[in-house]
């Protein structure tokens, strides 16, 4: 998967544009490995939508198939 097809997704799951994606650290991702963590396994970040909002994220695999999904609004 790509930058750009996880922030496609990320769209889809959010119902709003995703704009950037940040690494957990707040700097832009050049590549999906970046994002990755390896226990528990899964993915994560910080994204800005499209109308300014920023959210901290988290993608982890759940029984080999599923994927659990969060997102919480981060305070400036």
């Amino acid at each position: 998967m790509t930058v750009d097809e996880l922030r496609s997704d990320l769209t889809a799951r959010l119902g709003e544009v995703v704009e950037e994606v940040f690494t957990r650290d707040g700097h832009p991702v050049d590549d999906i490995t970046e994002l990755y963590q390896p226990s528990p396994a899964g993915f994560g970040g910080l994204l800005r939508l499209k109308r300014g909002r920023r959210l901290a994220w988290e993608l982890w695999l759940v029984d080999g198939d599923s994927w659990n999904f969060h997102a919480a609004e981060v305070v400036q």
